[in-house]
């Protein structure tokens, strides 16, 4: 028997239950960002103020578990509250949605009262292998719903930027890697397809609901596969097609006085949130709809139902409009500092140089950021790898060799043949340039044991009267630096982002793609500041400026300069919404 056509599901059906849907996500959203969310993160910090650490990171991770097994078992017991508290998330989602399928009448309240009550009845069934196989599920096929609901250690969950970088970068067969992956998830999802309304609305289990599933597939595979297809499709289309109007009315007045335009522009980022959650309905109805059958329909609905709409719409409104003058209008105050990153910018030669140096800095950034390591003899060079093989073609180490030695040797890239530089040299050409540096330390297990107290001794005077920085991803070069004087700034390095870090550091420098804005509202407690790195899309700039970051590392100076100066000035408010809207719509 062939399966049925999905129904239509028109704009009306959606628009008289909008309310529900934004007092179901209004609801979550208070209780997480207000209750469990700042719970968590003083949960959080205590647990880190008893292992007697002062972060948490991947080089220490380890000790603490073996120094701290306790403080690590209640680390984990958080981890496994966070994931019950994503749980009862998502079957909120997908068990409101259901209840908007129900052939009567209901208020608001009783709405929301009943899907409560059946996601907590949901949440005592739960077994292992239900939170599981949601949580896997979820993820392979809805990434986009973490965001929504804001699920704290499922945001964590990423693949740094810069690991992604450099894996397209050296490695072709990681772009085959993500296709064979894609294609396995997409086809996988299909499958399983109807294993979700199984476990939520008919308490099958999962082993029962994956037979089912399987079965049901088994002969109409692209039927549902091109159903689903569409859905996602319509989906977006929903969105994007109410969204043209406002953007292209926006354009239009956006040449006219700065009063009218901002008007406009809070008027439309208030209707972009409304059509955002819109579609987020249309999905979440036409999903669960086609996985059970059931078909949304106008009930009847008495006068007071209508104000009630309109009161929540109204309610959700103003928080929209003060949320979008916050966007629109937050002026530049602190202007990031714009740092190159190893001392390079737009490829114009071979990075942490002496000749890309006299290059970069007459493009006059705050700070050259660069890379200094240890060599054999106890004198310092300047080098990022660990090891000379990419940029010199040597398989030896910078610690394998003396410093004469390695200022013999030839290296390549961008098209550009120099010689290594000494720190020496590097450090004297940019005083007499008169720019400023933020010296990384790069540590090694070959390092001398007194290595950072050599380094200070020789340089520590000079870094400090001619106003240089200092960071490091070993936090033994933090203590060192600030043991030697406090008055030398110096960041410790921070490639994940996780428990918020109790260290005496001027600040952290982090990489863009984990930063969150629970991370840089902790810091506001703190005079720490904040660089990111690397930032070289308007992508990456537009959230580390949102975020208020004090610092952007790039390997383009032009466009990060380019893009913050029209940020300052007078940025345009079609281009801002535009950018809102592509963040926070992403299917």
């Amino acid at each position: 028997m062939k399966p049925e056509k999905p129904k239509k599901l028109g704009f009306k059906k959606i628009y008289l239950n909008l309310d529900k849907i934004l007092f179901l996500f209004f609801l979550i959203f208070m209780l997480v960002d207000y209750i469990w969310l700042p719970l968590n993160s003083l949960i959080a910090g205590f647990l880190l103020s008893q292992t007697g650490y002062l972060f948490i990171s991947y080089n220490n991770i380890f000790e603490i578990i073996k120094n701290a097994p306790l403080v690590s078992f209640g680390f984990l017991i958080l981890i496994a509250i966070n994931l019950l508290v994503a749980y009862f998330q998502i079957s909120l989602l997908f068990i409101g949605a259901r209840h908007l399928l129900y052939h009567e009448k209901r208020t608001l309240i009783e709405y929301s009262r009943k899907v409560f009550r059946e996601s907590i009845a949901f949440m005592k069934r739960l077994t292992l292998s239900k939170a599981l196989f949601i949580f896997v599920y979820i993820a392979m096929i809805f990434p986009f719903i973490r965001k929504i609901f804001k699920i704290y250690y499922f945001n964590k969950i990423v693949i740094p930027d810069f690991i992604q970088t450099y894996m397209e970068d050296k490695y072709w067969i990681w772009w085959l890697g993500i296709i064979i992956l894609s294609i396995l998830f997409l086809y996988v999802s299909v499958k399983l397809v109807f294993v979700l309304p199984k476990i939520f609305f008919e308490k099958m289990t999962v082993k029962d609901a994956v037979v089912y599933s399987l079965e049901k597939t088994r002969n109409h595979f692209w039927f549902y596969a091109w159903h689903l297809f569409l859905i996602v499709v319509k989906t977006n289309l929903f969105f994007y097609l109410l969204l043209i109007p406002l953007l292209v009315g926006q354009f239009l007045v956006d040449g006219l006085t700065h009063r009218e335009s901002l008007i406009l522009a809070i008027s439309n980022y208030i209707l972009i949130k409304n059509i955002h959650y819109m579609a987020l309905t249309y999905f979440l109805v036409k999903f669960t709809s086609f996985l059970t059958g059931e078909e949304l329909d106008i009930m009847p609905r008495r006068k007071k139902d209508h104000i009630m709409r309109w009161g929540v719409m109204g309610c959700a409104s103003v928080f929209f409009a003060i949320e979008g003058y916050v966007y629109l209008e937050a002026p530049v105050v602190n202007p990031p500092l714009v740092i190159s990153h190893r001392g390079v910018s737009n490829g114009n030669g071979v990075q942490n140089t002496v000749e890309s140096l006299e290059k970069t800095a007459q493009l006059k950034p705050d700070l050259v950021e660069m890379d200094v390591q240890e060599t054999k003899d106890g004198q310092f060079v300047m080098m990022h790898d660990a090891n000379l093989k990419s940029l010199a073609g040597l398989n030896v180490t910078p610690q394998d060799l003396t410093l004469d030695e390695l200022k013999q040797l030839d290296i390549y890239e961008n098209g550009y043949q120099t010689k290594i530089s000494s720190f020496d040299d590097y450090i004297n050409r940019a005083n007499d340039l008169h720019q400023k540096l933020l010296i990384e330390i790069k540590t090694s297990r070959k390092d001398s044991a007194q290595m950072m107290d050599h380094f200070l001794d020789q340089y520590g005077a000079k870094i400090k009267v001619y106003g240089h920085q200092m960071q490091s991803l070993d936090y033994h070069v933090i203590e060192k630096v600030t043991q030697y004087d406090k008055e030398i700034p110096v960041y410790f390095i921070l490639p994940y982002n996780s428990v918020f870090p109790r260290t005496n550091a001027t600040g952290y420098t982090m990489e863009y793609s984990t930063l969150d804005e629970y991370f840089v509202t902790k810091l506001w407690n703190t005079k720490q500041k904040l660089y990111v790195w690397t930032i070289n899309s308007s992508e990456s700039f537009d959230k580390s400026l949102r975020l208020g970051v004090d610092g952007m590392i790039t390997d383009d100076l032009e466009r990060i300069k380019e893009e913050l100066e029209t940020a300052q000035e007078d940025p345009e408010y079609t281009d801002l919404l535009l950018k809102k809207a592509a963040e926070i719509f992403t299917f």
